[in-house]
């Protein structure tokens, strides 16, 4: 560490000034299905600002590992991975803390890329858009809503547990951070290639508005709750399965509500995200709740738009749940997905309906077009 230490003439301003702008392009850019980071031409950026040579990395990469009992790792052969080691102990031995913490996002970004390279030889962003949405809620990429979170966790973490071993040299310590850090990623990785390809074989996550016969099903009467409960499954596994895009829905929930075009767009391509089943299929109950029992003529009827509009129009209530409320809580979700939350703040209290009778509408519409 020494020898490589005394050798280098590192240009912290450099590092300072261009690590942020590094990591925030490879964050924003993870978060778009299929990136692949490209992060083999920054190792000859670093290195140029090291004042080291490739040789120099290499031969201090055999100096480290020599005679220890992880000589023959393969991952500690790597000289790459040994640059960057040596770069997070030289800025934490320098007490630069915003520095390091950049550059072990950076260490986590790395290997991010070279597991999507191993795992995703080929990719189509419909299948890994959804299997990205259907991924268990204990999954590490489901838990913290998106990738680039999840490598900020494991980034984080590892700051946590190996600080102190890099800036005292412990290189046992530092060989459980190069093999931990590795595995945790590899492990979250491995499992979601494996939803992927199996996404990917059988065409799910390529949208469209046809669907499998057996789902594609008209439910003539809701007459019972379990017919209504039936027809609740068949909606929502349109919607976050099949990713249904109901066409007819959409033109007349947007004429109705008299919503801003963009805007509804965007929040119809976030709606058939899993995690939102629950609150979709709540909001379905809630809407059903007064049908049942009727003819299938009072949602399809004339009826339909003014049941909406009382729904949505409710100013007081003893009730801890209801419709509108249940509406509201799901739209807030999607704008803070779209990062539209500052924006609709903002609007009026009239454009703020408008927006909350889209989703209304649309959600029901597409329950409607089922039956009618």
């Amino acid at each position: 560490m020494d020898e490589l230490l005394n050798k280098a003439k590192i240009n912290d301003a450099w590092f300072k000034r261009e690590l942020p702008r590094i990591v925030a392009y490879n964050f924003s850019k993870i978060n778009e299905p299929c990136f692949y980071p490209e992060v083999k031409r920054h190792f000859y950026e670093f290195l140029r600002n090291t004042g080291l040579t490739e040789a120099d990395i290499k031969a201090f990469t055999k100096r480290r590992w020599k005679g220890t009992k992880w000589a023959s790792f393969q991952t500690h052969n790597e000289h790459l991975t040994n640059f960057y080691v040596f770069l997070l102990q030289y800025f934490i031995k320098k007490r630069d803390i915003t520095t390091f913490k950049n550059l072990m996002y950076f260490y986590v970004i790395r290997q991010y890329a070279n597991l999507m390279k191993k795992y995703f030889k080929y990719c189509l962003p419909e299948s890994f858009k959804y299997a990205l949405e259907t991924l268990t809620k204990t999954h590490l990429f489901a838990r913290e809503r998106t990738i680039p979170n999840a490598l900020m966790y494991i980034a984080n973490e590892s700051i946590r547990k190996f600080s102190k071993g890099l800036l005292n040299n412990d290189l046992e310590n530092i060989s459980y951070f190069m093999t931990d850090t590795r595995s945790r990623l590899n492990q979250s990785l491995k499992s979601f290639a494996s939803t992927y390809h199996n996404a990917a074989n059988q065409g799910l996550g390529m949208g469209t508005d046809k669907l499998p016969e057996d789902d594609d099903e008209m439910i003539q009467d809701v007459k019972t709750r379990e017919e209504g409960e039936k027809l609740i499954d068949v909606v929502v596994k349109k919607l976050v399965a099949y990713r249904h895009f109901d066409r007819r829905a959409f033109e007349e929930a947007k004429k109705l509500s008299k919503i801003n075009v963009a805007l509804a767009n965007q929040i119809v391509q976030k709606i058939n995200n899993v995690k939102y089943s629950d609150n979709i299929r709540i909001i379905l109950k809630l809407f059903l709740k007064d049908l049942v029992g009727r003819s299938a003529s009072a949602l399809c009827g004339p009826d339909y738009n003014t049941y909406v509009r009382n729904l949505m129009s409710v100013k007081r209530t003893k009730l801890k749940i209801f419709f509108k409320q249940q509406v509201n809580i799901l739209l807030i979700e999607i704008l803070k997905e779209l990062r539209y939350s500052n924006k609709y703040e903002k609007m009026t209290s009239q454009t703020q309906f408008s927006v909350n009778l889209f989703l209304a509408y649309y959600l029901t519409m597409v329950l409607r077009n089922s039956v009618c």
